[in-house]
């Protein structure tokens, strides 16, 4: 039976039952959003979000419900009342259903269109509630356009609401204008009657009152075309509005809005006085402005009077192109300075930067991962995802440190996959796995400064109390915790080590309707059929990372590369968030950045910590000049903190974000030239090198470093890339964005000499080709069963001058453990490869800059046989360097090189005080330890 002729009480049923459906169908979303934010203790997120969604729809729906609504009442008002009886036989109306078709049922039909697209209109709407308030709550920038003198975050703020709308007017007149037509049409209100076009009065009124408000809504279409002018590129020098635009376009626009109101007026002197040769010259005329306005007159313009003058024309624009796209992207905030590049580095300079050498970055993340898994992944049911590169104190010194967390499989392994296992026992990761970046173990591996099961910690610094990651970057489904069936801790030897959850991460679920509310929403009926929920149960679901952090904050975007932290015994995620728009006036936007295509303003503003245990997500404005986050302050009270509330201990890991460094570089390249004429002829343009990896020229990534810089007293953990002209390889500039407090979030620029040579990394890449017997001994590796792999070349500034590092690794083919086997440094002319980072050094700098394992050894021996042959009046003395040496050689052998290095300078002092004879006998060097790339004398601090 056919819907329309259902009798009132299958129609009451019908629209019960899509109630039903619709409650079904989003409640059980909304209710499991709200209990989670609460969790979180951030309702009021939710409120405002949903609340604001609730009223767009709302009156969305209301003012499209009037119009369709009131719009179809009057077509069919309009309708003759037998109009289909040209179909029918005999004179009667047609039948649909075997029912005639009668005016009722028309007009039910009519409302139901009405009401179907009312509700796409508002559903569609409803999704710009971020638009709203960021209009409703607008702010000030402080600073104004320079053509229209808006302050600039109407642009960035209101805008973007204001042209939603406009356009919804625009799409709904049109929609129904469609609409209206098509019915007048089948009504036979309007069509071909004896070989002519033919509308009846009534139909061309209705009609025309529409048209008028689609004229009314292309005005002020044209009205808002003018500020959408800033924000575009027109395909010319500038980036915005430019000549042309200002001086043709604007005029232009403003004729068109007068032109669009005089054909709205000429419509509606037609609904009364028909008159349609006036008419048909007021198209006529609106079609010559706008193609002579917007079309011709710009194109006549531009290349008459613009592009045979076009420096000199563009100038100003340029200028405001510069000036605000530099503003946009925060580049008027960049220092820059002279950086000599002298290639006179000394071995005492050197020696003077032992911190800075001590943290060169050896271990390549991308093969450290691998890495990682082989050596300290330890059960197929933890996965290693991410290598993260942070600074810690180790043993009192400032380091580099390379950690990654311990994290659960996406899937467990074939025969322990079962609902029990994925749900309720295999619930979290456990703990970590660091290393310091410059030092390497046994047979090329790592030295760990955390590893194992449970974690073992060589410093304090990186001791956790609970080791378990129940949040982290993948993780693979919901978790019910804690339940009476016990979660698996860790393994230990034949055996495991259970636990139960004691955090507050999840959502109670102990109750029958919570069991069955999350039943429904997760499609898994075993939470209602198992018996191991218990009272204290919670669900844990929107676990990952990436996904948390996207519910409690939609309205922001997000860094590629949240990363582990350790801090006051607890494991932590720090993720760097960001607040954009792609309206700023004349600012070039984002165009290869993944994610951040379009943005045309940006700001680190937020920092976001995740608690890998309980999973509590804490927000910090970090830059809280910038408008946007000042808006989402207002609009979300209680939701952010400032930064100086943030844990001390955790504050010292924040670090310049990777993507906001990439984007501003990207735009930097070119918008570090402030001068129109430079800018305009490309005299200067930078780009991010190539390296060599895996056989393969790719774009160097933007690296983590710690050094000292110019003029600077302290060690500093930085962010930084190397520069070259664009089509050239040599080096032409450095970038670097501070880390450390209080400089955090400075970028520096070091402009190298223009009128030198100074090797960039593709060139010292080139020059390690070339070496014969580099070349030689890597071939020869890469012919054995393994894969020769050529890591990050590093470029390391120090003492006003660079030095460049690439570390070598082995891979075999049968497993992937890729082991560092040489070190690659670069100076001036002078290439070399050596089994350390020492030993390198030494070969190019030519002398002794730093001592070898091997011969700290031997020293210690020298001065113990010279001791042993001082008179004996002098025996305490020796007794106790005796002592000294007997603990240096334990420490060593232990892997204490903090100890060792005590003891050495102990030994020394000791010595010193004691007049023995001169021994110029070298004794033999003892049997090499495992390599390391730090100095023996101070092995605890160097690489």
């Amino acid at each position: 039976m056919s819907i329309l002729r259902s009798s009132r009480l299958a129609q009451s049923l019908l629209v019960i039952l899509g109630v039903m459906l619709t409650v079904l169908l989003f409640a059980p979303e909304l209710v499991v959003e709200y209990l989670w934010l609460g969790e979180l203790g951030y309702e009021n997120v939710f409120w405002t979000i949903r609340s604001t969604q609730i009223l767009l729809f709302v009156l969305v729906f209301l003012v499209a419900g009037l119009y369709f609504g009131g719009n179809f009442r009057l077509l069919l008002s309009r309708i003759p009342p037998l109009w289909a009886s040209r179909w029918a036989e005999g004179g009667e109306a047609p039948e649909l259903g075997g029912t005639p078709i009668t005016r009722e049922r028309i007009k039910r039909f009519a409302y139901v269109i009405a009401g179907v697209l009312s509700l796409l209109f508002a559903a569609g709407f409803s999704g710009r509630w971020n638009d709203l308030l960021r209009f409703w709550y607008a702010g000030s920038y402080g600073q104004v356009d320079p053509v229209f003198g808006h302050d600039l975050a109407f642009h960035m703020l209101e805008l973007p609401f204001i042209q939603a709308v406009q356009s919804a007017v625009v799409g709904l007149a049109f929609l129904g204008l469609l609409a209206l037509g098509t019915g007048y049409v089948i009504a036979g209100e309007i069509g071909v009657q004896d070989g002519q076009f033919r509308v009846k009065p009534a139909p061309l009124r209705h009609l025309g009152a529409n048209l008028i408000l689609l004229l009314l809504g292309w005005t002020w279409g044209f009205y808002l075309d003018r500020y959408e002018m800033l924000q575009e590129g027109g395909g010319g020098a500038v980036f915005g509005a430019g000549y042309t635009d200002i001086n043709v376009m604007i005029p232009a626009l403003w004729l068109m809005i007068g032109a669009t109101l005089v054909l709205a007026g000429l419509v509606a002197y037609n609904l009364y006085r028909r008159n349609l040769r006036l008419l048909g010259y007021g198209v006529l005329g609106y079609v010559v402005l706008l193609v002579g306005g917007l079309v011709v007159a710009p194109t006549l313009v531009t290349q008459l009077t613009v592009l045979p003058n076009e420096l000199e024309a563009e100038r100003p624009y340029l200028e405001n192109n510069i000036e605000l796209t530099r503003e946009a992207f925060a580049l008027d905030e960049v220092t820059e300075t002279s950086y000599p590049a002298r290639p006179t580095l000394t071995a005492e300079d050197v020696e003077n930067n032992r911190e800075t050498i001590e943290n060169v970055r050896l271990w390549d993340p991308r093969l450290l991962i691998d890495t990682y898994k082989q050596l300290q992944q330890i059960r197929t049911y933890y996965e290693f995802y991410d290598v993260d590169v942070d600074r810690y104190e180790i043993d009192g010194d400032y380091r580099q440190v390379m950690l990654s967390a311990r994290e659960l499989t996406q899937r467990l392994p074939q025969g322990s996959n079962n609902w029990v296992n994925r749900h309720l026992q295999y619930t979290h990761g456990y703990g970590s796995v660091a290393n310091l970046v410059a030092r390497q173990g046994t047979e090329g591996s790592p030295e760990f400064l955390v590893q194992d099961l449970p974690p073992v910690a060589t410093d304090s610094s990186l001791n956790v109390d609970n080791p378990a990651v129940y949040y982290g970057e993948e993780v693979p489904t919901y978790r019910l915790a804690p339940t009476s069936a016990q979660e698996l801790n860790y393994p230990k030897g034949d055996e495991n080590v259970y636990t139960s959850y004691e955090g507050d991460g999840g959502v109670a679920i102990g109750s029958f309707w919570r069991q069955l509310l999350f039943s429904y929403w997760t499609g898994d009926y075993n939470i209602l059929l198992t018996d191991y929920i218990t009272e204290d149960s919670q669900i844990q679901f929107w676990n990952s990372l990436d996904e948390r952090v996207r519910r409690v904050a939609p309205f922001l975007k997000f860094d590629g590369d949240p990363y582990f932290v350790l801090s006051d015994e607890r494991q932590y995620w720090i993720q760097d968030a960001y607040t954009t728009t792609r309206s700023f006036p004349y600012s070039e936007p984002i165009r290869n950045q993944s994610g951040f295509e379009g943005t045309q303003y940006i700001r680190n503003s937020v920092k976001i910590v995740v608690d890998a245990y309980s999973g509590d997500v804490s927000l910090y404005v970090s830059d809280p000049d910038d408008p946007i986050i000042q808006t989402y302050q207002r609009i979300f009270p209680g939701l952010f903190q400032p930064l100086d509330a943030m844990p001390d201990n955790l504050r010292e890991h924040i670090r310049y974000p990777q993507d906001m460094f990439e984007m501003q570089i990207d735009r930097y390249r070119r918008y570090h030239m402030t001068r129109p004429q430079i800018f305009y002829n490309n005299e200067d343009l930078w780009t991010r090198p190539n390296e060599q990896y895996a056989g393969q020229q790719r774009i160097m990534d933007p690296y983590y470093i710690m050094t000292r810089l110019p003029g600077e007293d302290q060690q500093e953990f930085m962010l930084m890339t190397p520069m070259t002209p664009e089509n050239r390889d040599n080096m032409i500039g450095w970038v670097a964005a501070r880390s450390d407090p209080p400089n955090y979030g400075e970028l520096v620029v070091y402009n190298l000499p223009k009128e030198r040579l100074i090797f960039g990394p593709n060139q010292i890449e080139s020059r390690i080709d070339q070496d014969t017997e580099i070349s030689r001994q890597l071939s020869l590796w890469d012919q054995r069963g393994s894969n020769v792999i050529r890591g990050n070349l590093i470029v390391v500034p120090i003492e006003e001058s660079f030095l460049y590092v690439e570390p070598i690794y082995l891979i075999a083919e049968q497993i992937q453990i890729p082991q560092m086997q040489r070190v690659i440094v670069s100076y001036g002319d002078r290439v070399a490869m050596e089994r350390t980072l020492r030993q390198a050094l030494n070969t190019v700098l030519g002398e002794q800059v730093m001592e070898t394992r091997q011969e700290a050894l031997a020293s210690i021996q020298r001065q113990a046989g010279a001791a042993q042959r001082a008179s004996t009046e002098q025996i305490e003395e020796l007794e106790e360097a005796k002592t000294l040496i007997q603990e240096a050689r334990a420490a060593l052998q232990e892997g204490n090189f903090a100890q060792f290095g005590d003891r050495f300078d102990e030994l020394e002092q000791v010595l010193n005080n004691v007049p023995v004879p001169t021994d110029t006998t070298t004794p033999p060097a003892p049997t090499p330890a495992p390599v390391d790339t730090a100095t023996a004398a101070e092995a605890a601090s160097l690489p």
